[in-house]
């Protein structure tokens, strides 16, 4: 994850084939959302910490947007939708700063370890690109839809450039995490693994050039697209993405040139291997998101967001911030 030239940890292409080898995309999401995977068989929170679970810093600066948005909303009902809400600590702990008379929605793949009180709607859903109608009312609601620390849980395909800098799909054994390299995105052959090898060229060549040989990237294209659908949950009003992320000035100079892609167990980092027993992420592209979605997105530093309040965690502080608004339709 830094300016240092890059090593291949793949096979080259010629090697003997694994006879389990898929893209990244499939063995992520297979790993983290399928039957056994770690979101349907671990409670995150018991695994690692976010910001939420440390103190009520964040949920204190998030109300206080929440409520200017609020009083822009001219006396509609309100919602706060929290989607990839966990254990649902964040709405309570939003309640506490808000009152009870907005509509309070979590949306996560389980249900949360503690059962929600009365005035906390639960939707247990799996998003992803094509999820319709995510709440049911999708298109109905006023006011913030919140996703923090929910876009770098989003599987995402995985390149590395050769030799002449062409991006070639990074196949991976999900039992063993061991990874070879597959077909380059311009090879017909890449539709066997990509769903959209055209798309992900595009994408690259916008978002995250060619910089060197062996370098590797997390194409941030299924992280657009689900951010639209996102945004399009509200009729009108605010939403609020909160990740790790990475920066095109930053890509585009090479610092983020071995790749984000990371498996955490029991809080701690580990190679990332897609057989369900670790949490699997990688940076998110914020600034894509925003380019894909509208044009009035803005984006903030969390150590920004967040000046004046003591105490906070530093580790934190890398999160990016996306202040996307929703004009009524």
């Amino acid at each position: 994850m830094t300016d240092e030239s890059p090593v291949s940890v793949a096979t080259a292409s010629h090697a003997t084939p694994m006879a389990e080898a898929m893209a990244w995309s499939n063995a992520w999401t297979r790993s983290q959302f399928g039957e056994s995977g770690f979101y349907r068989t671990h409670h995150a929170e018991e695994e690692f910490t976010t910001s939420v679970h440390v103190d009520r810093q964040l949920a204190q600066v998030l109300a206080e947007r929440i409520e200017g948005e609020r009083h822009r909303s001219s006396g509609r009902d309100f919602a706060v939708i929290d989607v990839g809400a966990g254990d649902g600590t964040l709405l309570r702990q939003l309640r506490e700063f808000l009152g009870y008379d907005i509509t309070y929605v979590g949306v996560d793949v389980r249900e949360p370890t503690q059962r929600p009180t009365s005035d906390i709607a639960w939707i247990r859903r799996f998003i992803d690109e094509s999820t319709t109608d995510i709440t049911g009312r999708d298109g109905e609601w006023t006011g913030v839809l919140i996703a923090h620390e929910f876009l770098d849980d989003i599987p995402c395909d995985v390149v590395e450039l050769d030799e002449s800098l062409t991006p070639h799909a990074v196949l991976v054994d999900p039992t063993t995490g061991a990874e070879e390299i597959g077909p380059a995105l311009d090879d017909p052959a890449a539709s066997r693994f990509i769903d959209d090898p055209a798309g992900s060229l595009e994408w690259l060549e916008r978002w995250w050039p060619a910089t060197r040989p062996m370098a590797r990237r997390e194409i941030g294209l299924t992280r657009d697209r689900v951010w639209r659908r996102l945004r399009d949950v509200l009729a009108c009003g605010t939403a609020i993405a909160i990740d790790y992320h990475h920066s095109l000035p930053d890509r585009r100079r090479g610092v983020w040139d071995g790749g984000t892609l990371q498996g955490f167990l029991r809080g701690r980092p580990r190679r990332p291997i897609p057989d369900g027993s670790m949490n699997i992420t990688a940076h998110v592209a914020l600034d894509s998101c925003a380019g894909g979605a509208s044009r009035t997105g803005k984006q903030l530093a969390q150590s920004s967001v967040l000046t004046g309040l003591a105490g906070f965690p530093a580790s934190f502080g890398s999160h990016g911030w996306l202040i996307d608004p929703v004009v009524e339709r």
